[in-house]
């Protein structure tokens, strides 16, 4: 329970779904959905500070954030990291609290999971500052409290997400290559795109859950296909035209390797080359404006375990 260092300097990185697909309504109201996810190295930085005074204080710093900063995932992760913490040593005196630097790079509301990786990342720095007071497994389940696409983070950097997305299945890690991100800079409500979703495209109709040998046989077919696909897009698109408008360019140039990623705004395209990728990118800028990166993405996680 001794205290193992009192700064870590960490970066959390991006993700892109490289599939989603809505099946159906779950009995809880959330969706059940099969979205394969990776990392890429387009990263936030974040220091987190094991400090004397009690409480969670976030500092944010490059793009702003929206909404009530004591709400942020960050300050949520850490205060329910220390009321696990001292529920399981309800013995030990644990006190102060911790202080972190947050500099935003990864866009906002993005589809990226920019806030998502946040969390699982200072959760991650914060078990190994306090000695690794909770298992793997214990960390994982405040993940899944916090967010669907959360736990993700803490996992290989290739996975399959099922039930409601919070649920890991690992993959082998992907192969190396290049992705282009490109975001029109117009908010998109990650809620407004799934009201707008039209149950007759379920798969299933009715709230009810796939057994483990239908997302077995689903995953299967799904990366067997080698296919990608969002279900998220056509009510995206409906919503800001612009997602639209960056998907048909991308596919003229990559055939089958352009898609949405999350509930949008933000597209790829998969490169071998990353000159080709730069190439096409500073095209897209000088056409449709926005904001866009060439990213690698990763084949080893940020965040080993154990």
């Amino acid at each position: 329970m001794n205290v193992k260092t009192k700064t870590l300097y960490l970066r959390s990185p991006a993700k892109v779904n490289l599939s989603l697909i809505v099946l159906g309504k779950r009995p809880d109201g959330f969706h059940e959905i099969l979205t394969e996810m990776i990392m890429v190295d387009l990263y936030d930085e974040i220091v987190i500070e094991k400090i004397v005074d009690p409480g969670i204080h976030l500092r944010v710093s490059g793009r702003p954030i929206d909404g009530d900063p004591d709400r942020n995932l960050v300050v949520r992760a850490l205060g329910e990291f220390l009321k696990s913490v001292r529920g399981k040593y309800p013995d030990h005196f644990i006190d102060g609290g911790f202080s972190v630097d947050l500099t935003k790079k990864i866009p906002v509301g993005a589809g990226l999971g920019g806030g998502s990786s946040n969390a699982a990342t200072v959760l991650w720095g914060a078990n190994r500052m306090m000695g690794v007071p909770l298992s793997q497994d214990e960390v994982i389940g405040i993940c899944r409290n916090l967010g669907s696409d959360v736990p993700f983070f803490l996992g290989p950097p290739r996975s399959m997400g099922v039930g409601r997305g919070d649920q890991m299945v690992a993959l082998s890690p992907p192969a190396c290559g290049y992705i282009l991100l490109w975001n029109p800079e117009i908010p998109l409500s990650t809620a407004a795109v799934y009201q707008s979703l039209k149950p007759d495209t379920f798969e299933f109709g009715g709230r009810r859950e796939l057994t483990e040998n239908e997302r077995s046989t689903r995953i299967s077919s799904l990366l067997k296909s080698g296919i990608l696909t969002n279900s998220l897009e056509e009510p995206a698109i409906r919503l800001c035209p612009a997602v639209g408008d960056g998907l048909r360019f991308l596919e003229k140039i990559r055939p089958g390797n352009a898609r949405m990623t999350g509930s949008g705004p933000t597209v790829f395209a998969r490169f071998d080359s990353r000159e080709e990728a730069d190439s096409t990118r500073q095209k897209l800028i000088e056409i449709l404006g926005g904001w866009s990166g060439v990213y690698r993405i990763l084949v080893e996680s940020p965040f080993p375990s154990g």
